[in-house]
């Protein structure tokens, strides 16, 4: 089960109509405000390189929502991304989902999850974040420990109306503990959709040998694949062979632009700028983000792999996005590898 060549390029060529155009007609903000929720005292890297990614790949603003020790060494690593201290268990969490509040008005898309750990407290943070953002119309990728939290509150995610924007980015043990904990016994091939379902229609990015993306509902005609599948798409390019930490939370962060590019061009955002929405393709930008997001990450690991081989970390790849962004999606950026 998977796609052919053509019909990835075709399924490219849908990803790159949400992009939106370079121009002096926007302003700073409007090609993505992208929120990162995680940074707990023991995980500094894995918010610093979804920010970091999402930066990298496009987003104009990058913001970072982690506990104070982690924030004071994520300042260190960059001073492009806007890092607020604002999980502080000492302040309890009142004080936290305020601040949280007043930072998440300013944002397209929340990431939450990249190293957020699964302490009581910072869990509760994203309990709150995924409330408020429901309530704010946010768009939400959930990674990492955030999708332990869904293990026992899967009702976080069900319910949320308008354009789909919620998107899960489970690796192989993520997606058996969320079937586990919703009932979803199908067969392997049609478990992502199935689990989508029981998630009241999120989008779900199974991550593995092939990446799976679906929402559990039919594909619509225009995106034209051959699997054999009317509910799922097959993500089957290849990946680096090396399996470094971080790299999904590159894939987070290159979701989460991409889903904000997706929202803000179904709502006509970019009509002014040459890029009108398309009614027949806006319902379902969480599926391009999810697709487009999930060939990248694995471009980006395999260019990284044919440069580094075993010796490859995640930090090697930060400064292929941009290079592979060109490659994959076209635009004003150059860089040969």
């Amino acid at each position: 089960m998977s796609t052919s060549t053509t019909d990835h390029e075709h399924m490219l060529a849908l990803v790159r109509r949400m992009i939106p155009p370079l121009s002096p007609k926007l302003h700073k903000g409007q090609a993505g405000r992208v929120g990162v929720l995680g940074g707990s005292g023991d995980y500094s890297g894995a918010p610093f390189f979804s920010a970091m990614g999402a930066m990298r790949f496009g987003a104009d603003l990058a913001h970072v929502m982690c506990e104070p020790g982690a924030g004071a060494v994520i300042k260190t690593y960059a001073p492009d991304l806007i890092v607020h201290g604002v999980l502080d268990s000492s302040l309890g969490l009142a004080q936290a989902k305020e601040q949280l509040k007043s930072i998440m008005s300013r944002l397209h898309v929340l990431v939450i999850g990249p190293g957020l750990g699964r302490d009581e407290f910072m869990q509760s943070c994203a309990r709150e974040a995924l409330i408020m953002a429901k309530e704010m119309d946010i768009g939400v990728v959930v990674d990492a420990d955030g999708l332990w939290l869904l293990n026992s509150e899967p009702e976080l995610v069900k319910g949320w109306q308008g354009v789909p924007r919620v998107i899960l980015t489970p690796n192989v043990m993520e997606f058996k503990r969320l079937c586990d904990a919703n009932g979803v016994e199908a067969s392997e091939t049609l478990r992502c959709a199935a689990l989508a379902r029981a998630l009241g229609n999120v989008t779900i990015l199974e991550k593995g040998a092939e990446d799976i993306v679906s929402d559990g509902k039919p594909l619509p005609s225009a995106f034209s694949t051959s699997t054999g599948s009317t509910d799922t798409l097959v993500d089957s390019v290849q990946g680096g062979l090396k399996r470094v930490g971080g790299q999904g939370d590159i894939l987070s962060g290159t979701v989460g632009t991409l889903l904000a590019w997706g929202r803000e061009w179904a709502r006509g955002s970019y009509a002014h700028v040459g890029s009108p929405a398309d009614p027949e393709l806006a319902p379902h930008v969480a599926l391009l983000a999810a697709y487009g997001a999930s060939a990248f990450a694995r471009t980006v690991s395999k260019r990284g792999f044919e440069l580094k081989g075993r010796s490859m970390v995640t930090h090697d790849l930060v400064d292929l996005v941009g290079p592979v962004y060109a490659d994959m999606f076209g635009g004003e950026v150059k860089g040969k590898l």
